[in-house]
């Protein structure tokens, strides 16, 4: 039997540099954008996200796209 996936979310990640550690190392902030339509493109929402990205104070380290769903056999 094939698998389906459904109950699909989208959201977009923008981490942003958010100061530094003792040691030095750059600490990250999360940005996060739900219900985002799951049909966008990968290259649609990676420019989504830069445009997001150009608006905030501090630098973007990572622009991220999570999705979750729900796997079923039928």
């Amino acid at each position: 039997m094939a698998t389906q996936r459904t109950n699909i979310t989208t959201s977009l990640k923008i981490k942003v540099e958010n100061g530094t550690t003792n040691t030095g190392t750059v600490k990250y902030a999360t940005r996060t954008f739900s219900s985002i339509n799951p049909e966008i493109s990968d290259e649609d929402l990676l420019a989504v996200g830069q445009g997001l990205g150009a608006l905030q104070s501090h630098d973007v380290g990572d622009i991220q796209r999570l999705e979750n769903a729900t796997m079923i056999t039928g």
